[in-house]
């Protein structure tokens, strides 16, 4: 696929790496949430992964990423502002 840095090395990266402050909270919120819930979105979101992929990779049932998916997105929203991200 490509070449990917942990997610580790993201928080030390300075600001203008990120193409706006809105995108770095956004980040900021995705490596705030539980482990479980950041895996999947990044993957899915800043890396490009499609569900099955994911699943491949995490040894998860494909039903399980969605419903992580669909958690981890409810508890951005609400960390980001609720109904104004919806």
């Amino acid at each position: 696929r490509r070449t990917a840095e942990p997610l580790e090395i993201l928080d030390t990266l300075p600001a203008e790496t990120t193409a706006s402050e809105s995108r770095r909270k956004v980040l900021e919120a995705v490596l705030a949430l539980p482990p479980k819930y950041k895996d999947v979105i990044y993957l899915f979101f800043y890396e490009g992964y499609q569900a099955t992929e994911i699943a491949r990779i995490l040894k998860k049932r494909v039903n399980t990423i969605y419903t992580l998916l669909s958690r981890g997105k409810a508890l951005l929203r609400q960390s980001l502002g609720g109904e104004e991200f919806e």
